[in-house]
Protein backbone atom coordinates (compact mmCIF):
# COMPACT_ATOMS: atom_id res chain seq x y z
CA UNK A 1 0.00 0.00 0.00
CA UNK A 2 3.07 2.22 0.63
CA UNK A 3 4.45 2.25 -2.81
CA UNK A 4 0.80 2.87 -4.17
CA UNK A 5 0.74 5.65 -1.88
CA UNK A 6 3.98 7.23 -2.73
CA UNK A 7 3.70 6.47 -6.81
CA UNK A 8 0.08 8.41 -6.63
CA UNK A 9 1.97 10.85 -4.88
CA UNK A 10 5.00 11.17 -7.56
CA UNK A 11 2.27 11.03 -10.01
CA UNK A 12 -0.12 13.93 -9.08
CA UNK A 13 3.04 15.99 -8.35
CA UNK A 14 4.27 15.74 -12.09
CA UNK A 15 7.38 13.79 -11.56
CA UNK A 16 8.44 11.55 -14.31
CA UNK A 17 8.64 7.48 -13.40
CA UNK A 18 6.86 7.68 -10.23
CA UNK A 19 7.26 4.12 -10.10
CA UNK A 20 10.65 3.84 -10.17
CA UNK A 21 10.46 7.54 -7.68
CA UNK A 22 8.30 5.24 -5.19
CA UNK A 23 10.33 2.14 -5.55
CA UNK A 24 13.28 3.79 -4.49
CA UNK A 25 11.81 6.11 -1.89
CA UNK A 26 10.69 2.80 -0.01
CA UNK A 27 14.44 0.97 -0.58
CA UNK A 28 16.14 4.26 1.02
CA UNK A 29 14.15 4.88 4.01
CA UNK A 30 13.74 0.82 4.73
CA UNK A 31 17.76 0.56 4.26
CA UNK A 32 18.37 3.73 6.87
CA UNK A 33 15.80 2.01 9.32
CA UNK A 34 17.92 -1.20 9.07
CA UNK A 35 20.97 0.06 9.40
CA UNK A 36 19.78 2.10 12.58
CA UNK A 37 18.12 -0.73 13.68
CA UNK A 38 21.15 -2.85 13.35
CA UNK A 39 23.54 -0.58 14.55
CA UNK A 40 26.72 -1.43 12.80
CA UNK A 41 26.65 -5.16 13.73
CA UNK A 42 27.98 -7.72 10.87
CA UNK A 43 27.46 -11.35 10.26
CA UNK A 44 24.59 -13.36 9.69
CA UNK A 45 21.86 -11.58 9.98
CA UNK A 46 18.20 -12.55 8.44
CA UNK A 47 15.68 -9.76 9.49
CA UNK A 48 17.03 -6.90 6.58
CA UNK A 49 17.34 -9.20 4.23
CA UNK A 50 13.77 -10.24 4.54
CA UNK A 51 12.51 -7.16 5.63
CA UNK A 52 13.67 -5.29 2.07
CA UNK A 53 14.29 -8.36 -0.35
CA UNK A 54 11.24 -10.44 0.27
CA UNK A 55 8.54 -8.36 1.93
CA UNK A 56 9.22 -4.85 0.34
CA UNK A 57 9.90 -5.91 -3.36
CA UNK A 58 7.13 -8.73 -2.70
CA UNK A 59 4.59 -6.12 -1.68
CA UNK A 60 5.36 -3.78 -4.94
CA UNK A 61 5.14 -6.91 -7.04
CA UNK A 62 1.66 -8.02 -5.27
CA UNK A 63 0.06 -4.09 -5.49
CA UNK A 64 1.34 -3.76 -9.07
CA UNK A 65 -1.55 -5.68 -10.38
CA UNK A 66 -4.93 -3.37 -10.09
CA UNK A 67 -7.15 -6.86 -9.27
CA UNK A 68 -5.08 -6.82 -5.91
CA UNK A 69 -5.29 -3.12 -5.32
CA UNK A 70 -9.05 -3.32 -6.01
CA UNK A 71 -9.45 -6.09 -2.91
CA UNK A 72 -7.74 -4.54 -0.42
CA UNK A 73 -9.37 -0.84 -0.83
CA UNK A 74 -13.13 -2.28 -1.36
CA UNK A 75 -13.41 -5.49 0.15
CA UNK A 76 -10.84 -5.11 2.72
CA UNK A 77 -10.85 -1.02 3.56
CA UNK A 78 -6.76 -1.13 3.90
CA UNK A 79 -5.70 2.15 5.14
CA UNK A 80 -2.56 3.42 6.43
CA UNK A 81 -3.37 4.55 9.83
CA UNK A 82 0.61 5.42 11.31
CA UNK A 83 1.98 7.25 13.88
CA UNK A 84 3.02 11.03 14.37
CA UNK A 85 6.58 10.75 14.48
CA UNK A 86 8.09 13.27 16.22
CA UNK A 87 11.99 15.10 17.43
CA UNK A 88 11.79 15.74 21.22
CA UNK A 89 14.29 18.09 23.15
CA UNK A 90 16.95 15.26 24.07
CA UNK A 91 17.31 14.81 20.00
CA UNK A 92 15.31 11.79 20.00
CA UNK A 93 11.96 10.26 17.71
CA UNK A 94 9.67 9.62 19.42
CA UNK A 95 6.13 8.34 18.32
CA UNK A 96 7.06 6.53 14.96
CA UNK A 97 5.54 3.39 13.76
CA UNK A 98 3.62 2.27 10.77
CA UNK A 99 0.56 0.90 11.09
CA UNK A 100 -2.44 -0.39 8.89
CA UNK A 101 -5.72 -0.94 9.29
CA UNK A 102 -8.18 -3.36 7.72
CA UNK A 103 -12.44 -3.68 8.25
CA UNK A 104 -13.86 -6.47 7.03
CA UNK A 105 -18.11 -6.54 6.55
CA UNK A 106 -19.47 -9.01 8.46
CA UNK A 107 -22.91 -10.84 7.40
CA UNK A 108 -24.23 -9.82 10.44
CA UNK A 109 -24.85 -6.00 9.80
CA UNK A 110 -23.05 -3.72 6.94
CA UNK A 111 -22.33 -1.13 9.98
CA UNK A 112 -20.06 -3.76 11.78
CA UNK A 113 -16.94 -5.01 10.40
CA UNK A 114 -14.23 -7.29 11.48
CA UNK A 115 -11.16 -5.19 12.60
CA UNK A 116 -7.45 -5.28 12.33
CA UNK A 117 -4.53 -3.38 13.40
CA UNK A 118 -1.60 -4.26 12.50
CA UNK A 119 2.38 -3.09 12.41
CA UNK A 120 4.57 -2.80 15.25
CA UNK A 121 2.18 -4.68 16.97
CA UNK A 122 -1.77 -6.48 16.42
CA UNK A 123 -4.86 -5.97 17.53
CA UNK A 124 -7.96 -7.77 16.62
CA UNK A 125 -11.39 -6.50 16.76
CA UNK A 126 -14.59 -4.66 15.42
CA UNK A 127 -15.37 -2.28 13.93
CA UNK A 128 -18.75 0.02 14.26
CA UNK A 129 -20.04 2.32 10.91
CA UNK A 130 -21.81 5.22 12.94
CA UNK A 131 -22.73 6.77 9.54
CA UNK A 132 -21.65 7.22 5.90
CA UNK A 133 -18.38 9.22 6.97
CA UNK A 134 -17.53 7.72 10.66
CA UNK A 135 -17.08 5.09 12.75
CA UNK A 136 -15.23 3.30 15.96
CA UNK A 137 -13.10 0.86 16.37
CA UNK A 138 -12.05 -1.58 19.12
CA UNK A 139 -9.12 -3.86 19.08
CA UNK A 140 -6.99 -6.01 22.06
CA UNK A 141 -4.02 -8.06 20.92
CA UNK A 142 -0.50 -8.16 22.03
CA UNK A 143 2.84 -5.84 21.55
CA UNK A 144 6.45 -6.44 21.99
CA UNK A 145 7.99 -5.99 25.13
CA UNK A 146 11.46 -7.06 24.95
CA UNK A 147 14.08 -8.56 22.92
CA UNK A 148 16.16 -11.38 25.35
CA UNK A 149 19.25 -12.73 23.32
CA UNK A 150 19.17 -16.26 22.11
CA UNK A 151 22.54 -16.24 20.28
CA UNK A 152 24.40 -12.85 19.51
CA UNK A 153 26.38 -14.61 16.66
CA UNK A 154 23.73 -14.84 14.25
CA UNK A 155 21.69 -12.34 15.91
CA UNK A 156 18.56 -14.55 17.37
CA UNK A 157 16.46 -13.19 19.82
CA UNK A 158 13.38 -14.15 21.64
CA UNK A 159 10.91 -11.73 21.48
CA UNK A 160 8.21 -11.32 25.14
CA UNK A 161 4.92 -9.80 24.60
CA UNK A 162 2.59 -8.11 26.48
CA UNK A 163 -0.73 -7.32 26.29
CA UNK A 164 -2.46 -4.73 24.23
CA UNK A 165 -5.75 -2.61 23.83
CA UNK A 166 -6.84 0.11 21.15
CA UNK A 167 -9.86 1.86 20.91
CA UNK A 168 -10.22 4.30 17.27
CA UNK A 169 -12.07 7.02 15.79
CA UNK A 170 -11.83 7.14 11.55
CA UNK A 171 -13.96 9.60 9.02
CA UNK A 172 -13.75 8.38 5.64
CA UNK A 173 -11.34 5.37 7.18
CA UNK A 174 -8.75 8.46 7.98
CA UNK A 175 -7.34 7.90 11.62
CA UNK A 176 -8.56 10.81 13.75
CA UNK A 177 -8.43 9.93 17.58
CA UNK A 178 -6.83 6.84 18.88
CA UNK A 179 -5.85 5.73 22.61
CA UNK A 180 -3.63 2.80 23.24
CA UNK A 181 -3.17 1.14 26.55
CA UNK A 182 -0.78 -1.54 27.56
CA UNK A 183 1.45 -3.93 30.31
CA UNK A 184 4.48 -2.71 28.79
CA UNK A 185 6.32 -0.27 31.67
CA UNK A 186 6.56 2.45 29.33
CA UNK A 187 4.55 3.12 26.86
CA UNK A 188 1.44 2.52 29.20
CA UNK A 189 -1.09 4.80 27.48
CA UNK A 190 -0.99 6.65 24.33
CA UNK A 191 -3.37 9.02 23.55
CA UNK A 192 -3.71 10.29 19.87
CA UNK A 193 -4.95 13.46 17.78
CA UNK A 194 -4.54 13.82 14.19
CA UNK A 195 -4.55 16.85 12.36
CA UNK A 196 -8.25 17.66 11.24
CA UNK A 197 -9.83 17.29 14.82
CA UNK A 198 -8.22 20.50 16.46
CA UNK A 199 -8.49 23.65 13.93
CA UNK A 200 -7.53 27.14 14.15
CA UNK A 201 -8.22 29.01 10.86
CA UNK A 202 -6.12 27.02 8.54
CA UNK A 203 -4.13 26.00 11.07
CA UNK A 204 -4.83 22.36 12.27
CA UNK A 205 -2.40 20.96 14.72
CA UNK A 206 -1.93 16.66 15.55
CA UNK A 207 -1.42 16.62 19.41
CA UNK A 208 0.13 13.15 21.17
CA UNK A 209 0.71 12.30 24.84
CA UNK A 210 2.53 8.98 26.25
CA UNK A 211 2.23 8.02 29.59
CA UNK A 212 4.21 5.92 31.64
CA UNK A 213 3.57 4.01 35.04
CA UNK A 214 6.43 5.48 36.72
CA UNK A 215 4.73 8.93 35.75
CA UNK A 216 7.10 10.81 33.18
CA UNK A 217 5.03 11.97 30.44
CA UNK A 218 6.01 12.88 26.55
CA UNK A 219 3.94 15.87 24.99
CA UNK A 220 4.29 16.52 21.44
CA UNK A 221 2.46 18.04 18.50
CA UNK A 222 2.51 17.24 14.51
CA UNK A 223 1.24 19.06 11.91
CA UNK A 224 0.83 18.29 8.15
CA UNK A 225 3.65 20.72 6.95
CA UNK A 226 6.88 19.15 8.77
CA UNK A 227 7.46 16.51 11.62
CA UNK A 228 6.21 17.01 15.17
CA UNK A 229 7.95 18.55 18.08
CA UNK A 230 7.55 16.90 21.45
CA UNK A 231 8.67 17.63 25.33
CA UNK A 232 9.22 14.86 27.66
CA UNK A 233 8.28 15.68 31.46
CA UNK A 234 9.37 13.99 34.65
Amino acid sequence: MTYVAMKKWYEFHGFPAPKIFSATTMFIYHSLNESRENDGYGGINIDPFADIYIFDLGGIILFSFDGVNKFFKEELNLADWSLQPSFTTDGTLQYNGQYFSIKWETPLSKKIYFFYFFGMNALTGASYQLNDEEAISAGFGLRAKNLEVVRQTERQYDLKTTWNFGFFYDKNNSLMTSIFFSGLTDYFCNINIYPGIIKYKNFSPGPWCIFHRNGNVIFGVSTVYAPGFGLTFN
